[in-house]
Formats: C-alpha cells, sequence, structure tokens
C-alpha cells in the first residue's frame, strides 16, 4: 500500500506534458532558447544587454550565424556562403523604446568583408499588437511594419516583423503576396536552451 502511493505521484510526474514551465519569459530569456519550425531551428543566445546571437540550422546541416541589436535590427549573417555585415549610420539605440504609435527611421550600409554597398533606409512603424502562439506558449508582439528604400527614396522592399519585447527577438515575419493575401513565416516551438 504504502509503495503503491509513493509510485503513483511519480507516475503522474512524468506523464504530464510540459506547459507554461517551459516557455521563456522575459525573465529567464536571457539564458537562451531555442526557436524551430519545420526544416529551421534557431538558438538564441544574448551576448550582451545589447546583442544577440543567432545560430540557425537548416535542413540538410546548413548553419548560418546571425547578430542582432536587441534582436531586431541585424547587424551581421555568416554562412559558409556569404558574410553580410549592415554597417549602421544612424544611431541604434534610437530605435527604443518601442510602443504602439512609435516610428522610426534609420539608415545602413549593406556590405561585405572587402566593400560598403549603397546606402539603405529603413522606416519602422508599429501599427499594432497580436498574441503569437507557438506550441503551448503565447507572447505579446509588435506588429512592425518594415520599408526598405533606396537613396532615391524607391521602395526597395517590404515586410513586417512580430516583435516580442519580452523576448527580445522577433518571431515571426509577414509578407504581403499579390491579390493582397498575407504569408506569415513564424516558428511553431519554443523551449529554454538549457531543457533542449
Amino acid at each position: 500500500m504504502i509503495q503503491k502511493f509513493v509510485c503513483l505521484p511519480l507516475f503522474f510526474a512524468l506523464s504530464l506534458p510540459a506547459f507554461a514551465d517551459d516557455c521563456p519569459t522575459a525573465q529567464t530569456a536571457k539564458l537562451g532558447f531555442l526557436l524551430e519550425r519545420p526544416g529551421a531551428q534557431a538558438e538564441i543566445r544574448f551576448t550582451s544587454d545589447h546583442f544577440v546571437h543567432a545560430v540557425n540550422t537548416f535542413a540538410g546541416g546548413k548553419r548560418q550565424d546571425a547578430l542582432y541589436y536587441r534582436g531586431l535590427f541585424l547587424v551581421s549573417r555568416f554562412d559558409d556562403t556569404a558574410r553580410t555585415i549592415n554597417v549602421p549610420l544612424s544611431d541604434l539605440r534610437s530605435i527604443f523604446p518601442l510602443d504602439l504609435t512609435t516610428r522610426r527611421a534609420l539608415t545602413y550600409a549593406p556590405a561585405d568583408p572587402t566593400k560598403a554597398g549603397a546606402l539603405v533606409s529603413i522606416e519602422m512603424t508599429v501599427t499594432g499588437q497580436e498574441r503569437l502562439q507557438l506550441g503551448p506558449c503565447t507572447y505579446n508582439v509588435l506588429v512592425i511594419r518594415n520599408r526598405f528604400l533606396n537613396a532615391e527614396g524607391r521602395v526597395l522592399s517590404e515586410h513586417t516583423d512580430l516583435y516580442s519585447q519580452d523576448l527580445s527577438f522577433i518571431l515571426a515575419k509577414r509578407y504581403d503576396e499579390r491579390g493582397g493575401v498575407q504569408t506569415t513565416v513564424k516558428y511553431q516551438s519554443i523551449k529554454p536552451l538549457n531543457r533542449s
């Protein structure tokens, strides 16, 4: 009887699925977390108060290292075929803080290790806030519309970032397709690195 009483809680503990305990929070995100979607995973680690290192691994084994300013602005991306550096000419610190009325503009020069390209400007506008679910975890994300323009003001590209301020990272991107259709590319799951 005593043996049954002792084993029963252990059985339940082993059979319960992991839920909210495994969801990184604003307090635990600095310890690192793992994002996954079919064909890709990203190990996110904070290298300082301002910079985030992402190690992206894709189907087939390709690996890519990316460095972001506060998980939002891509500073560099290196893999076995290309090295890209975005040299900011604007003060990146001016992007933050972000709220529901934020509009920011910054300029950078895309470069590789040997040369810099033509200047690019980004217009960033926070257009709203949403709840985004990754597996059992749900996060408030800011909807940040990005317009990339050349020196003459011509739009080069546009997309929307779904950015978690709690995690200091972009959890999804949204693209406008023809016919008014939007495509959202997001991670499917998230968990702390120490439990992956």
